[in-house]
């Protein structure tokens, strides 16, 4: 496995830093799809309600922002990662306190479906992958091809660190224990694309932590159809949080929250975790946009920077060859990889 911070390749990004450590906390971590926050106020009402909650951190799924960036709002900071073909569709997000974004390690935007942030944490470093899954309307491919970016992520983050994947998978598990994966406090029934979550979970040793606590079905499901008539009402769970099975017992209670209000459909899904975090004293490390290389000019240019950059250098031993890699790899994310900005979209 790599052990690089994805967005940090060669090495730790904090070796320089200076960090102190915090008491152990008890931290509120959410997954819920709003349906859209690009509507005057929204940003606004999700925030009120995360005050509401006591969230913590709060993953968005449908942000409908363009592009990338971070923007601060009074006490919270939002993470964004969404299209740069300017249709204000899909799109997803991270609003976390000010507090704990003291602990970022990196963010990197990945697509509009998927982000990662990195946080510092002590004994272990924790790492969030937000996900928006596309609709069963939408093609079985687009669902493979976010499956495939998830699992190269996963891939590259170390499996002794606290993995947290969340989002709305648009995917039912159903009800009853199937596997070490999902557990017997799911709903409903289960179809095809609760199959391919299993699967997920199960190749990467996660388990899909909302179906493991016993709740009333008022608090399991995520999402409900809209009907003037109660009896037709359609009530499912796919929205979930998902997390490394060697760190189940950090997290304490999960459920959902159905009189949460921002206009959306589906319920905040909210768990408890105790993790212990690190704050990070000096300037946080830049992020970086690698969406950016799918930009033809831009994928020419770090190719050719690279290429030019590394034939210039002195061949010596490996140790040093590597070294000067990695800086030449750091100067190309600096100057070619950086999020265009750090205001909403």
């Amino acid at each position: 496995r790599n052990s690089s911070s994805i967005g940090s390749p060669g090495g730790n990004v904090l070796s320089s830093v200076t960090m102190a450590k915090l008491k152990q906390t008890n931290l509120r971590i959410a997954t819920w799809n709003v349906k859209t926050l690009n509507a005057a106020g929204k940003t606004d009402n999700a925030i009120k309600e995360m005050k509401r909650l006591h969230i913590d951190i709060l993953g968005i799924s449908e942000m409908r922002w363009l592009d990338a960036g971070e923007l601060n709002l009074d006490e919270y900071k939002v993470l964004y990662s969404g299209r740069t073909d300017g249709k204000h569709e899909d799109g997803v997000g991270v609003i976390m306190t000010k507090k704990l974004a003291a602990s970022i390690k990196t963010f990197t935007p990945i697509s509009e479906r998927i982000l990662l942030i990195q946080l510092e944490g002590s004994p272990v470093n924790i790492n969030i992958i937000q996900a928006y899954a596309p609709t069963l309307d939408k093609p079985d491919e687009l669902v493979e091809e976010m499956y495939n970016t998830i699992n190269n992520v996963m891939n590259k983050l170390k499996r002794n660190e606290i993995n947290i994947v969340m989002g709305d998978f648009n995917s039912k598990v159903g009800e009853g224990k199937t596997s070490d994966a999902v557990g017997p406090f799911g709903l409903g029934e289960r179809n095809k694309r609760g199959d391919t979550l299993e699967l997920f979970a199960t190749t990467h040793d996660l388990i899909v932590a909302n179906t493991w606590f016993k709740q009333p079905k008022r608090r399991l499901y995520t999402w409900k159809s809209p009907s003037d008539k109660p009896e037709k009402v359609i009530r499912n769970q796919i929205d979930f949080i998902m997390i490394n099975k060697r760190f189940r017992n950090s997290c304490t209670a999960m459920r959902t929250y159905p009189g949460a209000d921002i206009v959306s459909d589906h319920n905040p899904v909210v768990g408890e975790f105790k993790i212990r975090m690190k704050k990070i004293q000096k300037k946080t490390p830049p992020s970086f946009d690698l969406r950016k290389l799918k930009d033809r000019e831009t994928e020419s240019k770090v190719i050719q920077t690279l290429n030019n950059q590394y034939e210039a250098t002195e061949r010596k031993d490996v140790e040093t060859e590597m070294n000067t890699f990695q800086k030449i790899v750091q100067e190309l994310k600096n100057n070619l990889l950086k999020p265009d900005g750090k205001k909403k979209k």
